[in-house]
């Protein structure tokens, strides 16, 4: 208990910063019986009661034996403890109480010693009055003439006379067998005959002087002088046998046969603790073993059944004391109701279950617990985890699953074939509990919905499943089968203690640097994007998150594919957040305000030319309404101070081959190409400007390890911008260091340029003939 303590302890102290919750030490005692009434709480007092009197009340000419059977888990032991509690009333005679737990001892000897011991000492009293003593020494008396038990001197004395044997044959194999060796030898086997000699005589001395002083007199007479002494005993004394069905098949005959053997004694009476099938096998299959005990024991009880919804009941009031301190802002009721009463409920058939359930249920949410939030979604922790302890196969294939169960993308692979994969998840279940765990898995996972029917759940869901924290979500599902938070997440509780501050701008910018330093920029900004999405973010911190996104984004290389990447998430998180304002108005001098703000262009230019998009599509899902032209003009008007003011830095930026088309887009073609005409005059640039139309990319080969890293150029891109004899001439004209990123800038140009004179009659003449550009190896 200590240990289990301890554990909940550290796990506390390191993960939280928080006050520590007051220990439920009684959480993690799933096998540990009650020991009092007032702990009852499946109302079986009146059964013990009942019970106690009937025992108390015996007082026959032979001993009572009476069993209280059960399956395991059932109460047997905590029925039996309120049945002592309860035994002796006030002003009544004390009933003593042996409690022989067989289990404890293992071996057939060790069993029947103990039994014996453990009898014998109750039929003493703490006084030890003269009769008590008496009661005793009769009682082992006579379980040393029935079970002619030796005791340990004499089993010495056996070993050493076999020891003794052992030597001697030693001695002769040496002196006889061997004669033809030297006299060292000889003086050996001389030596090992005298020590067997010497060891049989200590053996037969010890076994005298440890012998058993053996009783004399026939057995009827030693049991008649031990039913006198019994017989004057004030009141039975009760021995109380539990775990029987803990035991060896043999073990256990052993026991009931030492009942049987005694059960015709007055002053005893005997309560019997075990599961009816098991010890019912040990003396036989079918009617057998259930006549044998028949003959043994007088009367059974059966444990009372308790009703599920009385241990139900119980487990939610525990259910609910562990969760006190959790806010409840994501705990759906009607998804609670449904998967509690459709599947979770049919997992406990008694107390024990719903102890170890409960103390499950706890260690996760310590596990789980920050400091402001639960970080995973309560049902599905409770859900999860009554899956590990009932279905430990089904939670195995579970955890092993993400990409079946989740996917890339949610998996849109809707085959038969991945249906049957689904399936057999289900396939790990028990075979009586198949539809309860599929109804359990279908509710934490709504592609095993479609797996056994029709309804799709697409990638449109993913927002909300992560923003409920639920299992089903990508970010989410590591999370539930980790001891700590996974590499490369961000805690909720940060997260939160992050969106608190959105309306400081210096803590916001603070706050991304601090996370990219982490290496969790790109984490943080995809938890941005979905919780706009989402609407959780405060739409009176525009001012302030707005052009901090923008700076940001400006730092962020535009290489995703396919719709990923920290760049999208930056400015698919601006966009969503402007959409928490419903007033287009509104919406539109908040993008206007952050824009004038910041220096930042790269996402409020992919936020224009979206609305450009929609409007030549005809779409009324428009960002910025009727602000959209005062938006390009500032836009290009900043562009083109940057320019002029450092036109270096400019052209190094993550974002400026995008610039320059967005620059046409805004206003026309005539001011790139412009302001390239003008570049293609200054060497310095101009080899700037062509190292920023390379681009590095990979290549591999089947049967290579690693790739190898490829430059090109873009040379289509640039067509749009340039006066393609004057600026091949200007380029042509260029000495950049051999070698260099301009040198190879330089040399990839005049090749592409050439094959683009061939290919269309334009002027370029004296071009290299070089081919065109070999893979650089990574």
């Amino acid at each position: 208990m200590k240990v289990v303590e301890f554990i909940s302890y550290m796990w506390r102290s390191l993960r939280f910063s928080g006050a520590p919750q007051p220990s439920r030490r009684e959480t993690f005692s799933a096998d540990a019986p009650i020991s009092r009434a007032s702990d009852d709480l499946l109302g079986r007092g009146e059964f013990a009661r009942a019970l106690a009197r009937v025992l108390y009340a015996h007082r026959g000419t032979e001993s009572l034996v009476v069993a209280l059977r059960g399956e395991w888990g059932s109460g047997k032991t905590s029925i039996k403890n309120l049945v002592v509690e309860v035994l002796s009333a006030p002003g009544q005679t004390e009933m003593r109480v042996v409690t022989f737990n067989p289990w404890h001892w293992g071996a057939d000897e060790a069993i029947t010693r103990a039994f014996f011991r453990e009898i014998s000492v109750a039929l003493g009293d703490d006084g030890q009055s003269p009769s008590a003593r008496r009661r005793a020494h009769e009682f082992r008396r006579y379980a040393r003439i029935l079970e002619s038990l030796s005791g340990g001197l004499k089993n010495v004395g056996t070993h050493a006379s076999s020891a003794a044997g052992w030597f001697a044959g030693v001695g002769f194999l040496v002196a006889g067998g061997v004669v033809w060796l030297d006299a060292s030898v000889k003086r050996i086997s001389t030596t090992v005959l005298v020590t067997a000699g010497v060891v049989l005589v200590l053996s037969k001395v010890v076994a005298f002087f440890g012998r058993d002083k053996e009783d004399s007199r026939p057995l009827d007479v030693a049991r008649f002088d031990l039913e006198q002494q019994l017989k004057g005993m004030p009141q039975n004394i009760l021995v109380v046998i539990d775990d029987i069905d803990r035991l060896e098949e043999e073990q256990i005959r052993t026991v009931i046969r030492h009942v049987k053997a005694n059960a015709s004694f007055p002053g005893i009476t005997y309560l019997l603790l075990y599961q009816r099938a098991i010890v019912e096998r040990a003396f036989g299959e079918g009617e057998e073993g259930k006549q044998f005990l028949e003959k043994i024991v007088q009367t059974a009880f059966d444990v009372p059944v308790v009703e599920g919804e009385r241990v139900g009941k119980i487990l939610l009031a525990e259910l609910e004391k562990i969760t006190a301190s959790l806010p409840d802002g994501k705990f759906d009721q009607t998804r609670w109701g449904n998967m509690w009463v459709g599947g979770l409920r049919h997992f406990f058939r008694n107390l024990r279950d719903a102890k170890r359930y409960i103390g499950g249920v706890e260690v996760q949410i310590t596990l789980h617990k920050g400091e402001r939030v639960l970080e995973t979604n309560i049902i599905d922790t409770i859900a999860l985890e009554a899956l590990r302890l009932f279905e430990p196969d089904v939670y195995d294939e579970i955890s092993r699953s993400k990409a079946l169960l989740v996917g890339p993308r949610l998996g849109n692979d809707r085959s038969d074939a991945e249906k049957e994969k689904l399936k057999a998840v289900i396939a790990k279940a028990s075979p009586h509990r198949k539809e309860i765990v599929q109804y359990i898995v279908s509710q934490m996972f709504p592609r095993m919905i479609w797996a056994f029917g029709n309804t799709w759940y697409g990638n449109e869901w993913e927002t909300t499943w992560s923003s409920e924290r639920r299992i089903c979500s990508r970010r989410y599902f590591d999370r539930y089968f980790a001891l700590r938070l996974p590499d490369g997440r961000i805690s909720d509780t940060e997260f939160l203690n992050f969106v608190d501050h959105l309306g400081d701008r210096a803590s916001v910018e603070t706050g991304f640097s601090d996370f990219r330093a982490r290496g969790l920029l790109n984490e943080l900004l995809a938890r941005l994007d979905e919780a706009a999405q989402a609407k959780a973010l405060p739409i009176e911190a525009a001012g302030e998150l707005l052009p901090a996104l923008f700076t940001i984004g400006e730092s962020i290389p535009d290489e995703a594919r396919f719709g990923e990447g920290a760049f999208v998430s930056a400015w698919r998180g601006a966009a969503w957040y402007l959409r928490i304002e419903e007033d287009p108005a509104k919406r539109s001098a908040a993008f206007l305000r952050a824009l004038n703000s910041s220096t930042a262009l790269a996402i409020p230019a992919i936020l224009m030319s979206l609305d450009m998009d929609r409007k030549e599509h005809h779409e009324k899902d428009i960002l910025l309404p009727g602000d959209l032209d005062q938006a390009k003009a500032i836009w290009v008007g900043r562009f083109r101070t940057a320019l002029e003011n450092d036109p270096e830095s400019v052209i190094a930026g993550q974002h400026f081959l995008s610039f320059l088309y967005r620059w046409r887009d805004f206003e026309s073609l005539d001011g790139p190409r412009a302001w390239v005409a003008a570049v293609a005059k200054q060497p310095e640039l101009l080899s700037k400007l062509l190292v920023a139309f390379l681009q590095t990319g990979s290549s591999h080969v089947i049967g290579d390890y690693v790739s190898k890293t490829t430059l090109s150029l873009h040379f289509e891109a640039m067509l749009p911008l340039i006066d393609f004899p004057t600026f091949t001439n200007a380029v042509r004209d260029l000495s950049p260091e051999l070698g260099t990123r301009e040198d190879e800038a330089r040399t990839r140009y005049l090749q592409a340029a050439e094959r683009y004179a061939a290919r269309t009659a334009e002027p370029a003449s004296d071009l290299p003939d070089e081919d065109a550009a070999e893979p650089l190896d990574e």
